[in-house]
């Protein structure tokens, strides 16, 4: 097992009446089948789907609270209140607090806008914030924007003073809500036709409660920017709201376009652009000093400050992308001491860390780790956590089973926040893993979705401009990605970064995988390979081109080179020998008493090609990975790796047991896992050393012939030394992995080269003299060899 493929929606049973709808509409067959699939499957449904119409807006009237909403705010025009919207620091609270300000004051009222500080205030209502507004501003009606729903005791305390709330949300609701006029479609005993709305698509409900849907226009733009930004689901209502707002036409709101034109989209915009372009930007202004910056952004008319403004926060945005690199950094030196063999979650507490990135670390921890993930960080007396999910398990409920413990929590099935007193922490992260050992072992490992299964011949143009269509793209409206079935490929890394792969299919289909070097091994040899694959149009240089992304690949059989399996478990030999090297030895027949069912904790080792042919009859389905040299997750998953590379801490030290199938080539490698984790570490106790030598030339010619071959090829370079030897046999016949292997790590040991970091490249010292028998690798092979 590697990664798994999963169908994400069942088979379509009656292909004729996707065929005929198809030819009906004139649609591409795959494209309805695809519609089909996620649930489209009338002409009616594809047509309101394909095809946004204004008039399929629901009646605002339909969410319970609205007209009550909508009374309250006229008496308060009516009688020229004071208003105060109270929104929230991430880009759907600002936008949110930008349609309903926006639109307000165009009714008349004075509004009074607060958006929070996320550092010293928090998300959503707090007493002494409310207590600074009532006294600064003398407010008659409060209005949230994006929070409140969890505010019960904020609320009550505005209204002792004389001040009505309106709570305007889209949270989980809890059993207890505050005793004030509430919209939130995620009400019970609401009957809006859908309950994920975003905070600003209920704000712009009530824009359109109030001033009729040509009003509501004016603020399309606004909440297809939150719609994108707060991953909610692109369906339905949320999907029109975005086709419509990203329309050029409806794109009117002036600190918005300008910022589109700073990032170069001043033409058409995609849901793309805006969840990787402007979504971030936006959220930089709270996660890196004051979100009242990116409000403002929305609501000036002022030239000067709307530049002024995104110079800031695209600077804002650099700086996170830094803070997430180093926190993320030190977060995996954190995580390397924790006990992810019997815990399924990942909860790290730091006093210092930055309180507006928690969420992105969190989601990328969560991501990598296939586990959820808690970041817990000191606020005042508090801990506050931002917390992320895995698909299979509601984050909402975990924290709802855990309360007890908790001083408050709010949030959604996959994303939540939280607050902790510091002595309940370690009470938390018991429950927290009590809880998720109900979850089934399978929820943890690695799988894909897909959608479709096709044929390599039928990724062509027509298909790719055909999914097109399906735009605006995002949660709940995925890119599509089709399962395809493929045995021989040409790899090749890009010559721009080694780090992305090309592949070219035998039918010619060129495929492009982004940071793929470590996966590379699942795409060689001729056994079948189902990959996943986005399929999309490419206009470079101003041609229409189908464009395809490898996302995934799952392999029948692991392909491994004997010879290079042979070379990498060589160069073990360039671990000095030193400290002490703890290892048990067991006996080759009890092997199996390793093979202990645990998803995570076991790295076996093999050391050649046979022997992981010969494991693997009995147990290559019993590890959750099977991987050649390079580690492809992060996970400690149990594995089988056929000679590693330790190129990562990580990859170590989260394992229990890591047990070596061939005698190791010497005791260095041993001392240098030892140093790295505190797994147990097995050897056999008879040993196969010899086999691993066999081959190898100790001779004085060989020796030196390898070295002259090196000192007239000094001007290569690669990523790794066998990337490097590829290079060189181009320039050289007749040379050897495994012999090179061995003489570049004696002669690097002798110091007569140097070996670049970062890189495979030999610098000679010349003028260095030494004998090979000062080589304790040398003298290894020569003493096993005899």
């Amino acid at each position: 097992m590697n990664l798994t493929l999963k169908k994400r929606n069942n088979d379509i049973k009656d292909a004729a009446v996707v065929e005929k709808t198809a030819e009906k509409l004139g649609l591409h067959k795959k494209l309805v089948e695809l519609l089909f699939s996620r649930g489209f499957d009338t002409e009616d449904k594809i047509s309101k789907f394909l095809k946004p119409d204004e008039d399929n807006f629901y009646d605002p009237f339909l969410m319970k609270g609205m007209r009550e909403a909508v009374g309250r705010i006229n008496l308060a025009i009516e009688n020229d209140e004071k208003v105060v919207v109270y929104g929230d620091y991430d880009a759907d609270g600002v936008c949110a607090s930008a349609i309903l300000s926006l639109f307000l004051s165009g009714e008349g009222l004075n509004i009074y806008t607060h958006i929070p500080n996320r550092s010293s205030e928090g998300y959503g209502l707090s007493i002494e914030s409310l207590e600074k507004i009532i006294d600064a501003a003398c407010p008659d009606l409060i209005i949230t924007c994006d929070c409140g729903i969890s505010a019960y005791e904020e609320v009550e305390y505005a209204m002792d003073l004389g001040v009505d709330v309106i709570v305007t949300d889209h949270h989980e609701v809890s059993e207890r809500v505050p005793n004030c006029i509430v919209i939130n479609p995620k009400q019970s005993d609401c009957n809006y036709p859908i309950d994920y709305l975003c905070g600003a698509g209920v704000a712009l409900k009530l824009v359109q409660a109030m001033g009729g849907i040509e009003k509501a226009k004016e603020y399309f733009d606004l909440a297809a920017v939150a719609t994108v930004a707060d991953l909610v689901p692109l369906l339905d209502e949320n999907r029109l709201i975005v086709q419509s707002g990203i329309k050029s036409e409806n794109l009117t709101n002036k600190g918005l376009k300008a910022l589109l034109k700073n990032q170069q989209l001043d033409g058409s915009v995609t849901s793309s652009d805006v969840a990787y372009k402007i979504a971030p930007r936006i959220n930089a202004a709270g996660r890196m000093g004051d979100a009242y910056r990116a409000f403002e952004l929305l609501i000036t008319k002022d030239s000067g400050r709307i530049k002024a403004i995104i110079d800031e926060i695209n600077a804002d945005n650099v700086k996170r992308k830094e803070l997430c690199d180093a926190h993320y950094v030190e977060a995996i030196r954190i995580i390397k001491s924790e006990n992810l063999i019997d815990n399924r979650a990942i909860i790290l507490c730091h006093p210092d860390w930055e309180k507006g990135i928690t969420g992105i670390l969190a989601a990328q921890i969560a991501g990598d780790f296939k586990r959820p993930t808690f970041i817990l960080v000191r606020s005042g007396d508090l801990y506050k956590g931002t917390c992320r999910s895995i698909s299979d398990v509601n984050i909402y409920e975990l924290l709802s089973s855990v309360s007890s413990v908790l001083t408050e929590f709010g949030g959604h099935s996959q994303a939540a926040g939280f607050s902790i007193a510091p002595e309940n922490v370690d009470e938390f992260k018991k429950q927290v893993n009590a809880y998720l050992k109900n979850f089934d072992e399978n929820c943890f490992l690695p799988y894909a979705e897909y959608d479709l299964d096709i044929e390599v011949k039928d990724i062509d143009l027509s298909l790719a401009k055909s999914l097109e269509k399906i735009e605006p793209i995002g949660n709940g409206n995925t890119r599509p990605l089709f399962r395809t079935t493929v045995n021989k490929l040409e790899v090749s890394p890009c010559k721009s970064n080694y780090n992305h792969t090309n592949i070219v299919t035998e039918t010619g289909l060129p495929i492009l995988a982004f940071n793929f070097y470590n996966e590379n091994q699942f795409l060689m040899g001729a056994a079948a390979k189902d990959l996943l694959v986005e399929v999309g149009l490419s206009s470079f240089g101003g041609k229409d081109s189908r464009r395809a992304i490898l996302r995934g690949v799952d392999v029948s059989e692991l392909f491994i080179n004997p010879s290079v399996a042979k070379a990498a478990f060589l160069k073990y030999l360039a671990y000095p020998v030193g400290g002490e090297a703890k290892f048990t030895k067991y006996a080759r027949k009890d092997l199996a008493r390793f093979v202990d069912g645990n998803i995570f904790g076991t790295l076996v080792i093999c050391g050649s090609e046979k022997s992981y042919r010969e494991l693997s009859n009995d147990f290559k389905d019993k590890f959750v990975l099977n991987e050649f040299m390079y580690s492809t997750s992060k996970n400690n998953y149990s594995r089988i790796m056929v000679s590693p590379v330790f190129d990562s801490d990580l990859m170590l030290s989260n394992f229990g047991k890591i047990v070596f199938v061939d005698s190791p080539p010497s005791d260095g490698v041993i001392a240098y896992i030892n140093s790295k984790t505190k797994a147990e570490v097995f050897i056999p106790e008879d040993s196969n050393v010899k086999e691993t030598f066999d081959g190898l030339d100790a001779s004085r010619e060989t020796f030196g012939k390898y070295f002259d071959i090196m000192r007239r090829n000094a001007d290569l370079s690669a990523q790794n030394i066998f990337s490097f030897f590829r290079l060189l046999r181009t320039r050289v016949d007749g040379i050897n992995v495994a012999q090179f292997v061995f003489c570049v790590t004696v002669f690097n040991e002798l110091k007569f080269f140097d070996i670049k970091r970062g890189e495979f490249a030999i610098k000679i010292n010349r003028g260095v003299k030494s004998e090979l028998s000062l080589s304790a690798a040398y003298n290894r092979v020569r003493e096993i060899l005899g």
